[in-house]
């Protein structure tokens, strides 16, 4: 069994998480939620170097094999924002998704945070409602840098023990 642990993430990272991400959101071709114009435009690729800037501003956490990161979290703690979690396919049903998720609330309580949200999409809405969060409101369009738009789900969860809108 593949030993597999869950730290903050480095700079070094960044090209892991780049290819996390983009299989993560390829495998999401076919499934019925969204067409291939919206993955493709969800699935674009950010830089190395772009990454590395955004972790000068938020919390990454990944979840590494011997061969590198296989999951990511992202935390914006200055808008109380749990902007990102991708398992790469080879690793989903694992329980990292949860770890992660469970590993970002710790840090938000840990800087003071009494709740998280965020955009979440529309197949990973039971994902989030089995960690405590619930959906905030109607569904809306999230844009992409193409200007492609792919309905998500507004979610939320308290802190402090309450979970939920």
């Amino acid at each position: 069994m593949t030993q597999i642990a869950i730290r903050e993430a480095i700079p070094a990272d960044a090209a892991g998480i780049a290819v996390i991400h983009e299989a993560t959101v390829l495998a999401e071709r076919g499934r019925g939620h969204y067409s291939d114009a919206q993955v493709d435009a969800w699935a674009q690729i950010r830089a190395p170097a772009e990454l590395r800037g955004l972790m000068a501003k938020r919390r990454f956490f990944v979840a590494c094999a011997a061969a590198g990161p296989v999951a990511y979290a992202q935390l914006d703690l200055e808008t109380a924002t749990l902007n990102s979690v991708y398992v790469h396919p080879d690793h989903q049903r694992s329980g990292l998704g949860r770890d992660l998720v469970q590993t970002a609330i710790a840090a938000a309580r840990t800087a003071g945070l009494s709740r998280l949200e965020f955009d979440a999409a529309l197949d990973s809405v039971s994902f989030y409602e089995a960690l405590g969060f619930c959906p905030l409101g109607d569904l809306h369009e999230h844009e992409f840098r193409n200007g492609e738009c792919m309905t998500c789900v507004r979610m939320g969860r308290g802190l402090d023990g309450d979970s939920g809108g």
